[in-house]
């Protein structure tokens, strides 16, 4: 039975029979393209266009075809890549990008591929074993990917003094600052908080609800317990509930709990606010500029250091106070086994154990 134009015949598996496709079984509405779209995080997003986007162009430099890719060209962009071959847009080089940005890119690369219906297309063999050559030569050459500095409870308190409580903007960032250290946060969630449904009073603090993070992309939701600080000067509950009143007072409606505030202390929705326009809601690297603007203020070393240095900034302090590693795991939404989180008792362990004690 020949199949008829625009059908697709098929054998049904259960019954042996031929069943026709037709273009209707292979159409989605709007509304489930959109649904489907925004499965994936808007910083993945980002990054995989900017991936793609450079890998095409070093396709039609090279004569190579950018979809479908085979294994080959894969594998001769992660050695473009490893040598320090790609292009910025001022027409300068990058210089040679770290292992995790090669990944990063061949996964857009691959994602791309099903995407468009290439299930197993390109196959990454030849390509990651580049990679791990790469990973060999930097570790030679004494070179280690930079990671983020991690906050001392010390810097923490300085940083905090060094913003102004009696402005609107120094009253956000010592709020923020704290919390996003006390709940040991990725930036992305951190921003994403709302005054209206993640926030509950409680008679020991605040409950938090972590709408999604990295580590629950189905958006099932996690509440954190942020209690009472011993310090008033660093308590997140007092900051937070600082912050929270003054916010009302000049937006009293709901919306994200961080806002970007101009230079004259003025919200989005004040005349005469002079910063860019956007959602209304803080940025996610608008975090990491805050916090080196507070760290600079304050006297702090600012090399290094990124809004991740919060996340690992309170873990790191939370195991030098000596609480219990699955509590820390958990308050910070790490896989069980983390080799992240890991990295950062061993930075603590190095120190704290000195297995020459009495020896030398």
């Amino acid at each position: 039975m020949d199949a008829a134009p625009n059908e697709i015949a098929v054998v049904d598996n259960g019954t042996g029979d031929l069943v026709r496709l037709t273009d209707v079984d292979h159409t989605i509405s709007p509304e489930t393209a959109r649904r489907i779209a925004n499965a994936t995080p808007p910083n993945t997003i980002r990054a995989y266009t900017a991936d793609r986007a450079a890998f095409r162009r070093w396709c039609a430099l090279v004569g190579r075809n950018p979809l479908p890719a085979t294994a080959e060209t894969a594998a001769e962009y992660a050695t473009y890549l490893a040598l320090g071959g790609a292009l910025q847009q001022d027409g300068t080089r990058k210089g040679s990008a770290a292992p995790r940005t090669i990944e990063r890119a061949l996964s857009a690369i691959r994602t791309e591929h099903r995407e468009n219906g290439y299930a197993d297309t390109p196959d990454l063999f030849g390509a990651r074993r580049v990679i791990k050559d790469h990973r060999r030569d930097r570790t030679d050459r004494g070179i280690r990917d930079r990671q983020a500095t991690a906050i001392s409870v010390t810097d923490l308190r300085a940083m905090v003094d060094a913003c102004d409580p009696d402005t609107l903007a120094g009253t956000r960032d010592r709020a923020l600052i704290v919390l996003g250290f006390s709940m040991m946060v990725r930036r992305s969630e951190l921003v994403a908080l709302n005054t209206l449904g993640d926030l509950t009073d409680t008679r020991d603090g605040v409950d938090v609800l972590i709408r999604w993070s990295k580590t629950d992309q189905d958006a099932i939701g996690e509440l954190v317990a942020v209690h009472y600080g011993a310090h008033p000067q660093t308590c997140p509950v007092r900051l937070l509930g600082a912050w929270r009143e003054r916010l009302a007072a000049v937006r009293p409606a709901e919306g994200p709990l961080w806002m970007p505030i101009d230079k004259m202390d003025r919200l989005p929705h004040m005349p005469g606010y002079c910063g860019r326009p956007g959602t209304g809601r803080l940025t996610g690297k608008a975090v990491g500029i805050i916090l080196r603007d507070a760290a600079t203020r304050a006297g702090v070393a600012t090399e290094a250091l990124s809004a991740h240095s919060l996340r690992a900034g309170g873990a790191t302090a939370a195991y030098s106070a000596g609480n219990d590693l699955l509590a820390i795991s958990r308050r910070g939404r790490w896989k069980d086994g983390s080799p992240v989180l890991l990295r950062y008792i061993r930075d603590v362990d190095r120190w704290k154990q000195n297995p020459m004690a009495g020896v030398l």
